[in-house]
Parts: structure tokens; sequence; C-alpha cells
């Protein structure tokens, strides 16, 4: 019956479509997708141009040009006032089905204009639709398609339709109910009128915007194969209803004007400029939340996916379709391995960026993006395109580009400046590491077929476990950083990372996952992914980075398995180290004193991996001038003689005030010479790691 009802339904949207075609004929070489879209804005426009010409009439034939000439200066004051609450619209993106948004957009721009029709009647409707008017010829200027000018022109004559009609309407309902103009000073009767004329205005609203309403509706069934309408149905009258919950306070503000003057409406217009600015940052805040949020889960379903899929690459294009078009909200994206492999183009209609594009991306050394006003550099001077992101793909072993990301963000509420573009680069650089990760890992596990000793094939799994490895380490003026790592056998359980945060901050992390083996190594490489992760998400908490890797680790992964970590966040301005230490040896921060004292920084919490929602307490302490900080794993202090005697914690702390002088690769240096004399001929059991940090002296 299903089948049947959506057949018929295809049927009756292919004869609109029939019917649009000539209009645009564009619409032939369209996406299934693009193509419905697309006639729905040719439909909407055509309907809705003749309700525009009948408002415009309508509100022509009302308008008092006497009015218009002695309220000259107050209709211009209120269509400043309407300018500027227009570029503090406030918005909300909400996802209709899976991988498929809607945005609406609300500001007090219409509440405004219906103080003033309050005020002088239907003359002053003609702010919102000479606002209108040189809005849209501003976007049909910008715009980059014939999709996007169909798209302008069906908000357009909405909007007229809206702003003349719907207006006109509630006005003359409001009149011919007893309602002045201006309105009387407020009473029950005068505001009770008032509410008669929004409620007209909504209906007529309503029925304006019931034709666009049930063609999407349509479109939601045939896309989705689905009769439940009711998100879609949610989004319309949220889309619709959103702009009247500020105008019943437009009779309050003509009130006050009547009643107060000029200078309480004044007064009370700035505190709502107040408030639609942080109604607009509140939206971009909540966005960019949900953004992080789904980027995330994306990324770790992809990540899970493509450990699964190694070494059959073959299947890696047919991954990424799956999981990356959903990633970042309205974007088309375009994926390139060199020198002329085409990953991933979404959606399967757009041309994609042109080929010279790649080779500018390949000498780019991380993201770069550009807003829609920006050049595009491979375009020279044109400027005829969207916001766009991009980033190319590095191999971590060669630190050579092999391919590029490009993201084109469609807009939709949301404005596509540096800043919210900028948001993007964590998981646009997350996603390029786990492409070059996957190929990498495919290619060293064709070569390692090549080999048939177990011994070989562990080998090329310790060369890719050091890849993840950090191999250039930030200078920091005034600062020394050294570290290094001896595992024990050919992969290790050790780990350590340097993380760049904002405001020139560091994040140092040394780890051992408790177990040896390849076990070891592979939840070394999961738990490292997973702090590294919420390391830059959560850039001055290190408690929350732990614990969000600690049930994440507990969610994912079942191996019986845990790991110690000291992690800190470094800020080299003020000298100050915030840390917590999950379970891990207590490093040493020998500091340059009189009392030449010694910091041992103890275990805030337990080891992650352990417990789920475990808790863990974070402390700051400061690193003076001439201070050295020692951390290290137990590789060190655990290290035997042949006769069994331990090389101990003191020996780290002796060597150091020894050699306190030299810089902090000599310190590192000396320390690891001397636990190989120590140990002798004895082999190595444990993975050793250390870092050593030293703040330099006061010339």
């Amino acid at each position: 019956m299903r089948s049947f009802i959506n057949s018929s339904l295809r049927e009756k949207y292919n004869r609109l479509y029939d019917f649009a075609k000539p209009f645009w004929p564009g619409l032939e070489s369209l996406s299934q997708n693009r193509k419905l879209v697309g006639t729905g804005d040719v439909l909407t426009t055509l309907y809705t141009v003749p309700l525009a010409i009948i408002g415009i009439i309508w509100l022509i034939l009302s308008t008092d040009p006497s009015i218009v000439r002695n309220h000259f200066l107050f209709l211009s004051f209120t269509f400043a006032v309407f300018v500027l609450f227009n570029r503090l619209r406030f918005f909300t993106i909400v996802e209709i089905r899976l991988d498929r948004y809607g945005s609406t957009e609300d500001s007090f721009d219409s509440m405004i204009q219906w103080a003033a029709v309050f005020l002088l009647g239907p003359s002053a409707l003609w702010v919102g639709v000479i606002f209108n008017f040189f809005d849209t010829l501003n976007n049909w200027r910008s715009s980059t398609s014939t999709a996007q000018r169909w798209s302008i022109l069906r908000t357009f004559s909405v909007a007229i339709a809206v702003n003349t009609l719907a207006y006109m309407s509630g006005i003359t309902l409001y009149e011919k109910i007893g309602g002045s103009v201006p309105i009387a000073v407020l009473s029950i009767s005068s505001i009770s009128r008032g509410f008669v004329a929004l409620g007209m205005e909504f209906f007529v609203v309503l029925l304006i915007a019931s034709g666009y309403l049930l063609y999407h509706i349509g479109v939601q069934k045939i896309l989705a194969e689905d009769d439940d309408v009711k998100p879609m149905l949610r989004f319309f009258i949220i889309a619709i209803a959103l702009p009247f919950l500020s105008h019943p306070f437009s009779i309050l503000l003509a009130g006050l004007f009547i009643t107060q003057g000029f200078i309480v409406y004044i007064f009370l217009l700035s505190g709502l400029v107040l408030v639609a600015y942080l109604a607009r940052r509140l939206s971009f805040n909540a966005e960019n939340s949900r953004q992080q949020s789904r980027q995330l889960e994306k990324l770790e379903k992809l990540g899970r996916e493509l450990l699964d899929m190694i070494p059959e690459l073959s299947l890696l294009p047919g991954i990424l379709e799956e999981h990356v078009p959903g990633m970042f909200t309205s974007g088309r994206v375009s994926i390139w391995i060199a020198p002329d492999q085409l990953l991933l183009k979404f959606p399967s209609d757009w041309d994609g960026i042109p080929d010279n594009a790649w080779d500018w991306i390949l000498d780019q050394p991380g993201p770069r993006s550009f807003t829609q006003d920006e050049p595009l550099p491979w375009l020279g001077e044109e400027d005829n395109h969207m916001a766009t992101l991009i980033t190319p793909i590095i191999r971590s072993d060669s630190g050579t580009a092999i391919g590029g990301i490009a993201l084109e963000m469609r807009a939709l509420a949301q404005t596509w400046d540096k800043g919210s573009l900028r948001n993007l680069f964590p998981a646009a650089q997350a996603l390029s590491d786990l492409i070059a990760s996957t190929i990498q890992q495919s290619d060293i596990y064709e070569q390692s077929l090549e080999y048939q000793q177990i011994s070989q094939e562990l080998q090329i799994a310790g060369q890719i476990q050091a890849s993840f490895l950090p191999n250039i380490f930030p200078s920091i003026e005034g600062w020394q950083l050294a570290m290094t790592l001896l595992p024990a056998r050919e992969t290790s359980g050790d780990f350590f990372d340097v993380v760049e945060l904002s405001d020139g901050r560091l994040g140092i992390l040394v780890a051992d996952v408790a177990d040896k083996g390849v076990g070891s190594a592979l939840y070394m490489a999961l738990s490292r992914t997973l702090i590294r992760t919420y390391a830059e998400e959560y850039e001055a908490d290190p408690d929350v980075v732990f614990y969000a890797a600690n049930n994440r680790l507990l969610k994912d992964a079942r191996a019986n398995l845990f790991v110690t970590v000291f992690y800190g966040i470094l800020d080299p301005e003020v000298g100050s180290l915030t840390y917590c230490n999950a379970g891990h040896n207590p490093p040493f921060l020998i500091r340059e004193s009189p009392d030449d004292s010694i910091l041992s920084l103890q275990r805030t919490g337990i080891a992650i991996g352990i417990e789920e929602n475990s808790t863990w307490t974070m402390e700051t302490i400061a690193i003076n001038q001439g201070d050295i900080l020692v951390i290290y794993t137990d590789g060190i202090p655990d290290a035997q003689d042949a006769d069994g005697d331990f090389f101990n914690d003191e020996a780290i702390i002796d060597i150091t005030r020894a050699n306190s002088d030299l810089s902090a690769f000599e310190i590192q240096s000396a320390i690891i010479e001397s636990v190989q004399e120590f140990s002798g001929m004895t082999p190595q059991d444990d993975d050793i790691t250390l870092m050593v940090l030293m703040r330099n002296k006061q010339v």
C-alpha cells in the first residue's frame, strides 16, 4: 500500500516538475533531491508573485503621502533600526531527518515594523518593502548559481506577500473593529484589538506558506521514503511561529511611544538591541556545539570502520561517502588523493573544485578558510564562490602531502565568517589524519605481506606506532623541551604527545599502558587518539579530558587494560602548569631555589580505563626560572642490574641536580645513559619514556 502511495505521489510531483521545467530548463541536469527542491522554489515563486503584486497595489492605494512627508525622519529612523535588527538575526537549525537540515531565522525587525504600523498606519509598511528590495538585490549580486537565484526569488516574493498582504489584512481588520492609528493609550481594549490584528496577520501568513509546506511534506515522503511527516511539520511550525513571538511587544512599544515619548521608546529599543545581540551569540554557540558533537560522533564511527576495512583500501570511497557528508552541516565536500584519485565528491551532481586547486592545496601546511567575499587563490580575482575550507592530507611518516579535502559550505541560517569556519578546522584536520593514517596503514600492511617472519611484521607495527608520536616539537621562547621513547620490544605501550593549544599554551602528555605486546600497542593508539581529540576540545580542563577519554575507552574497548597518564597544560607566559595525574609515576619538579626543594606531582586520581565515571582532581603549580620538570614512565625506576637491584626514583633526582646547568636534551641524555650503564647487559624489560621540561634561567 505504501509503495502504491509513494508511486502515486511521485507521479504527481513529476507533473509539477513538468510544469516548472519551462521556467527553469536547467532543472533537468540536477539530482533528484535538488530537482525536487528547485521545483518547489519555482512553484512557490509563481503562486506568491500574484499575491505580492496584489499586496503592493493594496499598499499603494492605502498609503497616505502626507504621513510619509510629515513623519519622514521617524520612518528613516525606523528603517535604520529595522536594518540593525535584521543584522542581529538569531537562528535555529533543525535536523529534519538524517543528514538533512532546515533552518529558520528571526529578528526583532518585524516587531519594529508593527510598532510603526500601530503609530502611522499602512504607510509604515514601506520600511519592510524597501528593505526587502535592497536585501534581495544584494543577495542576487552575490549569488553563484541558478538554484540560488530561484531561492532568492522565492524568498523575495514570499517576503513581499507577507509584508504587504498579511500586514494589510491585519491592520485593515484592526481599524474595522475600532482600532485607532496611532494606537490609543494602552488599555485592555486597545491591546485586544492589537492582538486581533496580529492574529489576522498570522492567519494570512499560514495561508501564504501552506502551499510551500504541503509541497515539502510530499518531498519529505519521497526522499525519506517515510510517511512520518512530524519532523517536517515541527520545523515549519517553528519557522512560521518563531517570528510572531515578539509581535505582541510591538503594541507595548507603540503604546509607550504615545504615553512616554520618543526618549523612552529609544531606551526600550536599546535594551532590545542588547537582547538581540545576546540571542545571536547564543545561536552561534549552540550551533557550534551541535556541529562539534556531530563531527566527533561521525569521526568516531568513521575511525572504527576504517580500522575494520584495512587492508581493503578499495572500500575507502564507500565508507567516506557514508560518513563524511553528514559530518559538516549542509556542506559540499570533495576528497582527492594524488595523482588523480577522487575518493569522494558530494553531492554527485556538484562540479567539484578545479584541478589546479589540488596543486595549491598540496602546498599548504594545514587548514585554510575563505569567506564568500575572499578570492580563492586558484581562481585569481574571481569571487563568485561559497565559503570554502581546504586542508591537505599529510602522511605522518614522511610529512608529505598526498591529497586534500575541500569543503564548500552552503549557507543555512548560520553566517560562515572566519570564526565559524575556524571552528571546523579540528574536524577537518582529524578527517585528514584518519584518511592519511588509513592509507598509510594500508600501504604498510601490503608491505608486510612480503615478510614471512613474525618478528619482521612486529617491526613494521612498531614503525606504524612510532608514526603516531610527534617528531617535531614546538619552540617556546624561554623554555626547553626534550623527550624520548625507548621501546622494550618492537611495539610499545608507552606514548607521549605535545598538543598545541590556543593562546600559546601547550599540552604535554606522558602515558603507559599496563601491559606489553601488540594488544598494548593497539590500546595505546586508541588511547592517544581519544586523549588528543578531547584535549583539543576541552583546552583548559585536563580533568574533563580524562573523564571523557575514560568513559569512551570503557565503552569502545573491551580489552581489560588500563593506562596511567600524566597530562598538563603549560602556560609559558605566566609559567604555570595545570595538570592531572591518572595513576602515573609522580613527576619531579626540581626547583632552583636556596633550599634546592623537590616537588613531587602526586596522583590526582586512578588510571584511565578502570572505572566508568571516574573523576580526577586538577592541580596547578608554578614553574620558575631555572626549574626542571622530569616526567617519566616506570621503565626508568624499575630498571634492574644483574643483581636485581632497582635504579629507583632518587637516582633520577640526583642526575638531574648534577646536570642542572646543562640543556634539557643533555639532562635527558644523562639520565638515559645512566639507566643503560646501570642495567649493563640485563635486557630492557619495560618501555622507557622520558620528558624533560626546563624553564631557562634568568640571564
